[in-house]
């Protein structure tokens, strides 16, 4: 019982004396543990006492000149949270062994697939160059009118012609040309000077008009306002003179409307002025070509990028809102190509290309034979009945008084329809009337006359 009592003594006080080291090793660390330590400021490694000495001499010689000045080593610093980042690592002086990197190859530039280069079809200066470029050209198309149609034409000649080796596209473009008077280019003129022959366009496509959305000064000096009636009377007196000079070519002609543009205003003047134009070409027998649909949205705004011929989203306006991108210049000539296969085929010759008196019934025929078409005949000349060419002949030759008779002796020529020398009751009846005269029998009522 005594020892046993004795050993537990033993184990208390080596117990007591243990928590007692650690209390006193526990109370050393935490007053430690914002003490800096002695060699803060001091060399972070200080040199042995073999490198002391060869230090030692270096410093006990004279520097040379020139020599650089060695650099003192970096002072050891210190920080109180330093005991935590000695607990996780952070004063590890062991030298690490660094994996050898492996040389970083640059990436490859991607692919980016080059689309194959379109054709860009040539624009003729004139019909014979065409034909003369190759023997396969048999059907040209003339392309007449302002900047615009310079833009026109090459699109037809990248759309049209380039899949057509029997096409070609001449252009005739000219920038400020217009229909109105004053213009600095007038295409009535020029309508008057196209070249015939061997020369000849076999379809002609007119594209104008920008240039003349503006107010009219006639020949009296008074000023006609944009789309009055004093403006609408002057300009379409112009431009019908202007498809005349076309009649005369006896070529098929298509005329293409003005396309929007990005400003507003003008794009309701464009609406106003294409459907005045559709108006007196359709008139004249000519075609019309509205390519509106093809440069607005849904709601009918500009757009100035849309779906191309290929069917692809492009930019088909320039930033000025008022040109055209190549893609737009295409799509702009795709409304013409439509309306060139048939008239390029006769499927779709309109009655103006056959004969200008055809479709013009304002054409007076004074000379020549009998009037061709729906032509009116000078008033006074003899009304021709329908038949043979002998029979017209003859009816001719009975109904034209003699010139002598006339001047001298002032025989009255035969009565024409519709004249102020026609007295005849009721107005349009023929020489023998059609309904005999009643007959002379006394009135009822009255004696008989002996």
């Amino acid at each position: 019982m005594g020892r046993r009592l004795g050993y537990r003594i033993g184990a208390k006080a080596l117990a007591a004396a243990g928590l007692l080291l650690a209390g006193c090793a526990l109370a050393q660390a935490q007053s430690d543990w914002f003490r800096p330590p002695a060699d803060v400021g001091q060399p972070s490694v200080r040199p042995s006492q073999q490198q002391q000495r060869p230090q030692q001499r270096q410093q006990a010689r004279p520097q040379q000149r020139g020599a650089p000045p060695q650099a003192a080593a970096p002072s050891r610093s210190w920080s109180p949270f330093q005991p935590l980042i000695n607990l996780f690592g952070g004063n590890d002086a062991r030298p690490r062994r660094m994996m050898p990197m492996e040389p970083q190859l640059a990436p490859p530039p991607p692919v980016v697939a080059q689309p194959p280069a379109e054709p860009r079809g040539k624009v003729y200066a004139s019909s014979s160059e065409a034909r003369a470029a190759s023997d396969k050209v048999k059907d040209v198309v003339l392309v007449f009118g302002d900047e615009q149609a310079g833009t026109l034409a090459q699109g037809l000649a990248d759309a049209f012609a380039a899949d057509r080796e029997s096409a070609a596209v001449v252009g005739r473009a000219e920038a400020g040309a217009g229909f109105a008077p004053g213009r600095t280019v007038d295409l009535l003129a020029g309508a008057r000077q196209l070249p015939t022959g061997n020369d000849q366009a076999d379809v002609i496509v007119v594209l104008a008009g920008a240039n003349d959305l503006e107010p009219i000064t006639d020949a009296s000096g008074v000023r006609a306002e944009l789309f009055d009636e004093r403006w609408r009377e002057l300009y379409s007196r112009r431009f019908e003179d202007f498809l005349l000079a076309l009649k005369l070519q006896r070529r098929n002609v298509v005329v293409v409307g003005l396309p929007p543009v990005e400003d507003s205003v003008r794009s309701e003047q464009i609406a106003r002025y294409n459907a005045l134009l559709k108006e007196m070409v359709e008139r004249n027998g000519f075609i019309f070509v509205d390519a509106t649909d093809g440069f607005v949205d849904e709601n009918g705004k500009f757009m100035m990028s849309g779906p191309a011929v290929d069917g692809q989203r492009r930019r088909l306006r320039t930033a000025d809102g008022v040109g055209f991108t190549r893609a737009g210049a295409r799509k702009l000539a795709f409304f013409v190509d439509q309306k060139l296969d048939d008239l390029l085929s006769g499927q779709d010759v309109p009655a103006a290309a056959a004969d200008p008196a055809d479709t013009r019934p304002s054409i007076i025929m004074l000379t020549g034979g009998p009037p061709a078409g729906n032509a009116r005949t000078l008033a006074g000349a003899p009304a021709l009945a329908a038949g043979n060419d002998s029979r017209r002949s003859a009816l001719a030759e009975e109904a034209k008084p003699e010139p002598a008779s006339v001047l001298v002796e002032g025989t009255a020529p035969p009565a024409v329809a519709g004249r102020t020398d026609d007295f005849r009751w009721p107005p349009g009846q023929p020489a023998e009337p059609l309904v005999p005269a009643m007959p002379q029998a006394p009135l009822p009522g009255t004696a008989p006359t002996p």
